[in-house]
């Protein structure tokens, strides 16, 4: 039994640590006051070093793992035209269910929405967009659904290791109420995706697909608000 439990408490701290890692990337998402950077003075290509250069580094690291753990053949494959189809339709549905849930549960945006819009408009723009759009949703799908979930799967019925890998996927990502609970549905969508299709590279696709409809709306919707309000 303290076999067992001291497994469980390794892999935690090492999911944490894998985490953690994921999060390295972005940190060329946005200003570096610690280098003496101001939204006027602004490197950008050292940026897209620091981006290209850490998202290597971490993608090799994940890849080693998610081979390591990957007990199912789910691996990152050619994405065939229906699946294709099925990871758009089902981004859609999960964006539409989002914002109900984020329309429900939450009293105000987040303040989030407005740095990444902010962002999106400063020199780093499309920088963001790249690290936002499509790093981040390869990093994380390598990592929650990839080897998390594979490692769940091991010892956990599969509905309670898809619910608890999309637990501390919403975790890892809301700030409030409407807005984990949203994150929770599209990573179960993610996973159901996975479960189904057995290649990573369909909810890679359709979380992808998510962030960018997600931006355009944030970016529609705050230019609305600004219109409306004169700001």
């Amino acid at each position: 039994m303290l076999i067992k439990t001291g497994r469980w408490i390794k892999k935690a701290f090492i999911g944490i640590l894998l985490f953690m890692l994921v999060q390295v990337p972005v940190l060329a998402d946005g200003y570096w006051p610690w280098w003496g950077e101001t939204q006027s003075d602004v490197q950008v290509w050292q940026h897209w070093g620091a981006l290209i250069g850490l998202t290597v580094v971490v993608g090799i690291v994940l890849l080693i793992i998610y081979k390591k753990v990957n007990f199912e053949d789910m691996s990152v494959k050619k994405i065939t035209g229906s699946m294709a189809v099925k990871a758009m339709v089902v981004a859609i549905i999960l964006v539409l269910l989002e914002m109900v849930i984020a329309v429900v549960f939450s009293k105000q945006p987040e303040s989030e929405n407005y740095e990444i819009v902010q962002l999106i408009r400063s020199p780093l723009g499309i920088l963001t967009l790249v690290s936002s759009n499509i790093v981040s949703p390869v990093l994380e799908e390598l990592l929650f659904r990839g080897v998390i979930q594979s490692v769940l799967r091991e010892s956990l019925p599969g509905v309670l290791a898809i619910i608890l890998t999309n637990i501390l996927f919403a975790l890892g990502h809301g700030y409030q109420l409407g807005s984990t609970l949203g994150i929770f549905v599209v990573g179960c969508g993610c996973s159901w995706l996975l479960i189904k299709t057995k290649n990573l590279s369909v909810p890679i696709l359709s979380h992808m697909t998510i962030n960018w409809l997600v931006t355009l709306i944030n970016l529609v919707a705050i230019e609305l608000v600004a219109e409306i309000t004169g700001f």
